[in-house]
């Protein structure tokens, strides 16, 4: 009898390990205890049944690698891939203004520091003080576990730091740069800066920019999406599956484990028992911790604290003609301290994809100008708006960053969507707590633990790392050992 595979998790990682494993040749069950598949690819209606289809939560995919690309087209999706519009790019809000957001740069590190769309968000002294960080030593600012504000504003000085980096620190990975190890946030400006001495010459290689100005992709165009909705991918990847035989349950807490006889015994909340000789915990780190705990205790203290942060979501559909002209692009980053805004991102999403201004239209033919535009909240140390606040917060944020004004009068639905779990803060050392941790589930064929908090943030980086454990393993030879580009035994 083939051997069994339960996964504890059914969000974007669970589900290609359960595919993995069923390819394999195991009976593949997945358990969620959530009532929806997907985790924080998910999707939400508005404008009443039958209405507007809009992402709740990821809503593109990086396509620097082309894994999720590869993806999609295996299961069948290749037909829904859309790109962003061309030409518009986003924008970058703080104390200096709304300005395009600069080409050519890596979690907001420009690779040409005195290009024209750098200096007009760090003024000519800030630019000029980024542009000197080739000519330091490679070690300045550097140490095992340092923060992406430790290594940036030394290397690049403040305003780098202040205007470029924090927002896509805040509004990607929901995190302050004071708290966020570079090694975890982007392993490759990490591993850039070890092999070349520089945070401006990795990004120059990275995203093909040049000494003399070489073109480069506009900020927030390198990404993909699905259409109606991003919940597409975990759907197809549910329905593969189902049609190989695998089992799948949403509704099912896990809360117990226990190892017996060669075999992981799993207690539901149901009263279930179920065993399975493979078990992959798919759940958040504090969870998979306290499942392990007195089954695997060596490695439940091995799991790194990655404390969550709290997500809130506004979408607001609004008639607005003002907002034909696509005044801040695909949307916006805001930096902390902006003066007058809480908000720390904004995409208008029918700017960005015109997917989505389509079913703008056909939902609303009596709207003269419908606007779909979305707006997050959750900055670390900050409480959340209220419930009852945020709708006009979120218009007056709006206001300010799209510069026109918008109230209840051009309102014409919303939705206040919440994440609780969704996002994680690595701390300084992370990276090094998790390769710890992968040590010790090599020397396990039993176990595996797979997430974004081991991953890295997005749906790429949670693809590749599922393509790692995927492929065979490379051949070695005594002068060549086997590393990733991030420089630890796989």
């Amino acid at each position: 009898m083939s051997p069994r595979t339960l996964v504890v998790g059914g969000g974007l990682a669970g589900l290609l390990a359960a595919r993995r494993h069923q390819r394999a040749g195991h009976r593949a069950v997945l358990l969620e205890a959530e009532e929806h598949l997907g985790g924080a690819v998910a999707a939400r209606t508005l404008l009443g049944a039958g209405g507007l289809a809009l992402n709740a939560g990821a809503e593109a995919y990086s396509t620097g690698a082309g894994a999720v690309d590869a993806l999609v087209a295996e299961l069948g999706l290749g037909e829904r891939v859309v790109s962003p519009r061309e030409g518009l790019g986003s924008r970058i809000v703080s104390a200096a203004g709304v300005h395009r957001a600069p080409t050519g740069s890596l979690l907001g590190v420009p690779g040409r520091p005195l290009a024209a769309d750098v200096r007009a968000v760090l003024g000519t002294a800030g630019a000029l003080r980024a542009a000197l960080e080739p000519l330091l030593p490679a070690r300045y600012g550097t140490r095992p576990g340092a923060t992406v504000a430790e290594t940036v504003g030394r290397r690049m000085g403040r305003r780098v730091l202040d205007r470029l980096v924090a927002p896509i620190v805040g509004g990607v990975h929901s995190a302050d740069p004071a708290d966020l190890e570079l090694a975890a946030a982007s392993p490759q400006l990490a591993t850039g800066l070890a092999e070349h001495g520089s945070l401006v010459r990795t990004v120059r290689r990275l995203r093909g920019g040049t000494e003399s100005g070489g073109a480069a992709a506009s900020a927030g165009t390198r990404v993909h999406a699905l259409t109606p909705t991003m919940a597409a991918l975990p759907e197809a990847l549910r329905e593969s599956l189902l049609a190989a035989g695998g089992i799948v349950r949403s509704g099912v807490e896990v809360v117990g484990l226990s190892r017996e006889e060669g075999l992981w015994q799993v207690r539901t909340a149901r009263g279930e028992r179920l065993e399975a000789e493979h078990l992959v915990l798919a759940c958040p780190p504090d969870t998979a911790r306290a499942l392990l705990a007195g089954a695997a205790p060596e490695i439940a203290e091995a799991i790194p604290e990655t404390p969550s942060a709290a997500l809130r979501l506004v979408a607001l559909v609004l008639d607005a003609p003002a907002l034909d002209a696509h005044p801040s692009g695909t949307g916006a980053l805001v930096a902390p301290g902006t003066p007058g805004l809480r908000a720390k991102a904004l995409t208008h999403a029918s700017a960005k994809w015109e997917h989505v201004q389509q079913a703008l239209r056909e939902a609303l033919p009596a709207a003269a100008s419908p606007h779909l535009v979305r707006l997050s909240y959750g900055r670390p140390g900050e409480e959340l708006p209220s419930r009852e606040e945020i709708l006009d917060l979120a218009l007056a944020d709006a206001s300010a960053i799209l510069g026109t004004p918008l109230g209840r009068a051009q309102l014409v639905d919303s939705a206040v969507i919440d994440w609780e779990r969704a996002m994680r803060r690595p701390r300084p050392g992370h990276r090094a707590a998790l390769d710890a941790l992968t040590a010790l589930l090599e020397a396990r064929e039993d176990l595996d633990l797979v997430g974004s908090w081991r991953a890295g943030t997005g749906i790429d980086a949670i693809v590749r790392a599922e393509h790692a454990r995927a492929a065979p393993p490379p051949q070695t030879t005594r002068s060549s050992p086997t590393v990733t580009t991030e420089g630890h035994p796989r």
